[in-house]
């Protein structure tokens, strides 16, 4: 007799590749050999899409986590239901009163019938649902002087004192999100559909590959045509989910822009989750492709202000590519070296922007790795095929696109010293003589390099009739980096009778070198303005989240802005430099920097944070002035300086302290007399250690009013 075909068969036998009956719950095969008999719900062949959502992603409620191999051992059973209890509980926070104790009831009765194992597991999971908006509580970290943070703490302390700081002013900028646990992923498996996948992965390689090519865009393009195909229920192609799920998550918030678009959904997140649970066996396998897997994570925690834990994702990235040589020439394959080289300067580069960012040590130093640069032939990372050439793009466009590349990554370079010569940890004594010439010696290599950027790339010049779009957005990457880095080379410099009042030395010579400190204070100023002129030809969100570098542009922005605040807040709006004109210009170029916050704070919290402190600095600002104006009680700055505020170790120099006042570099000359009033002029630059904190490494939970711990501050 013919033996009949089952539609299905249990977990035990389809492992051993042996004949089933089908018969449930246990099967005659298991029940002989005392086998566990479990059931998982599989998708039934040539079903390649799952029901459509009404925001056009796709849940695949027969795909769940437990129909891609694990070497777990969680029954099928349990998973599939944790996986439906979490949706149902995501649905059920949508329905009425009267819906929900109707769901309720009908779910009291479904329980009944579930085995008491897999119902305890659900309504443990009911009983603590995983949420973005619960905080974590985090451990003190450390910002150093090359941070923004540590640049407004150092204002916040000048202005109101060096007492312990209280409440809000204690908080650490770093907080985590928490993934849901990697061996226990709830939700079933979201995927958007064919048409959002195929514009998700094209934000990408518009926007971040143009930057980053460490992966070929050939062999991106082959692996999701598999996973477009749906062959993804292999183990091999495990990685791959993961790394398509941090696409997902990058394409998903960029197109969230422009303002108000989908500004409620949160997929972004889900699809970062889902690629955390998918990686979380790849610490495991030291690989290239692993390595790609953690950057491509890396770009969506900047794009949403998690530096921290992007600091500690990259450190990881580097360990791994460490172990498997991507720091010198000896990759086993000749042909795969190129993809080994894209793949180390990218975390080069990634590692240098971070270090300036926190202000923390670089992880990679010149002197432990030797690996040749890309080069500028190689067209692999940018042809849709690995043997063809874009029938749109010649060759030499291709080996452009690659030269951006490779003048990143002398850029970076130029930034690794700017870091040790300029921003080493205070204990470290660095003479301020010294300082000054390195930073002068650091700026003539920046406007080397700017100079010998080839033409294309030139963003100092114009480029009529150009068509490129990733030319152009290559081009504005490089004016942001240019500017901001300009700015911190001279910052250090900025309003010296504030920030380094007590400092012996750094008043010395400010008296020595007026002009050469005036010079490298207007430098800086200037460049922080050029950072908010970059801006004035941005059409809409859209065109600054995908033209610009966005994984680091709040940061810039917020270098920017607290240049630009200082600048008109200490200035003298009477001396040459600073006129009633430029004061004005310093207003206006800030208030472009508000304006985009404002434009960007419905998809983002940092944007948000940010937003409310512009506009408190701006009002704060204004009150300052009314307070100036009716104040009787005022004095010239400089005999505020000699006498309230003098350095700590004794008498400035030989010379009166008129001939340290210089109308181009000294704060404002009406100070109130009274110290018990400094809190109030202005405190509004204080209050931006708040956004500041918050703001680097925002968690896109909702709540605000987070407990947090000190951060230490070098």
């Amino acid at each position: 007799m013919k033996r009949q075909r089952v539609g299905i068969a249990c977990d035990k036998c389809r492992d051993l590749k042996a004949k089933c009956d089908g018969r449930q719950p246990v099967c005659s095969r298991c029940e002989g050999y005392s086998f566990a008999c479990t059931w998982s719900k599989r998708r039934r062949r040539g079903s390649q899409i799952g029901p459509t959502e009404t925001d056009g992603t796709q849940r695949h409620p027969p795909l769940l986590v437990e129909d891609i191999p694990t070497r777990g051992g969680v029954t099928g059973l349990s998973r599939a239901v944790d996986s439906y209890e979490s949706l149902i509980q995501e649905l059920r926070s949508s329905l009425d009163g009267a819906h929900q104790s109707a769901l309720d009831a009908s779910l009291g009765e479904i329980r009944r019938h579930i085995p008491h194992q897999a119902q305890q597991r659900s309504q443990d999971t009911v009983a603590t649902p995983p949420t973005h908006d619960s905080p974590v509580a985090s451990s003190p970290t450390y910002v150093g002087k090359a941070s923004d943070i540590h640049f407004i703490h150092s204002i916040r302390q000048c202005v109101q004192g060096p007492a312990e700081p209280t409440g809000e002013a204690a908080q650490n900028y770093s907080q985590t999100h928490s993934p849901e646990s990697l061996t226990l992923f709830k939700h079933p498996v979201l995927f958007p559909s064919p048409s959002e996948a195929e514009q998700f992965l094209d934000v990408y390689l518009s926007t971040i590959h143009v930057a980053y090519p460490f992966i070929s865009k050939s062999v991106l393009l082959e692996a999701f045509q598999r996973f477009q195909a749906g062959d993804i229920n292999k183990p091999e192609f495990r990685p791959w989910l993961a790394l398509f799920s941090f696409i997902f998550a990058i394409g998903s918030y960029y197109t969230s822009f422009p303002h108000g678009k989908d500004s409620g959904n949160q997929n972004h997140f889900r699809y970062h989750d889902q690629g955390v649970y998918f990686s979380g066996e790849l610490s495991a396998d030291c690989s290239l492709m692993s390595v790609w897997v953690l950057l491509v994570q890396c770009f969506f925690l900047l794009a949403v202000c998690h530096t921290d834990r992007c600091w500690n994702i990259l450190g990881f990235a580097i360990r791994m590519g460490q172990s498997i040589g991507l720091h010198v020439e000896s990759s086993p394959s000749t042909a795969d070296r190129p993809h080994w080289r894209r793949t180390w300067y990218s975390m080069y580069v990634l590692d240098r922007l971070l270090a300036l960012q926190l202000g923390r040590p670089m992880a990679i130093h010149e002197v432990d790795f030797q690996v040749e640069l890309p080069s500028l032939s190689d067209q692999s990372p940018f042809l849709p095929s690995g043997h063809s050439e874009d029938s749109q793009v010649g060759p030499a466009a291709h080996s452009q696109m690659m030269g951006y590349f490779v003048e990143v990554i002398r850029f970076s370079h130029i930034v690794g010293q700017v870091i040790r010569m300029l921003y080493r940890p205070s204990q470290i004594d660095l003479s301020p003589d010294h300082m000054l010439h390195s930073a002068s010696s650091l700026d003539q290599r920046l406007l080397e390099w700017k100079v010998s950027l080839p033409r294309h790339l030139r963003f100092d010049m114009g480029h009529t009739f150009e068509k490129s779009m990733s030319f152009k957005r290559q081009r504005n990457m490089l004016a942001v980096k240019f500017h901001h880095l300009r700015a911190l080379i001279h910052r250090p410099f900025l309003c010296l009778p504030l920030l380094q009042m007590n400092n012996q030395s750094f008043m010395n010579l400010l008296i020595r070198d007026k002009e050469r400190i005036s010079q490298a204070e207007s430098i800086c100023v200037h460049e922080a303005q050029e950072t908010a002129h970059l801006l004035h030809n941005v059409v809409d969100e859209r065109s600054l989240v995908h033209d610009f570098p966005w994984w680091q542009m709040i940061s810039c922005l917020i270098c920017a802005s607290s240049i630009l605040f200082v600048a008109e807040s200490f200035y003298n709006s009477n001396s040459p430099t600073h006129s009633k004109a430029s004061s004005q210009s310093l207003r206006e170029d800030a208030g472009t920097c508000l304006k985009v916050f404002e434009a960007l704070s419905s998809n983002s919290a940092a944007a948000r944070k940010a937003t409310d402190i512009l506009q408190g600095l701006s009002q704060m600002r204004r009150s300052t002035e009314e307070v100036a104006i009716g104040s009787s009680n005022l004095v010239p700055a400089s005999q505020l300086l000699s006498t309230n505020y003098a350095p700590k170790n004794g008498p400035l120099s030989t010379e009166t302290n008129a001939d340290l006042v210089s109308p181009t570099i000294f704060p404002s000359p009406q100070i109130s007399a009274d110290p018990s009033n400094l809190s109030d002029w202005p405190s509004e630059i204080s209050s931006a250690m708040e956004w500041s904190i918050r703001f680097l490494d925002y968690p896109h939970f909702q709540s605000s009013d987070i407990p947090l711990p000190t951060t230490n501050l070098n």
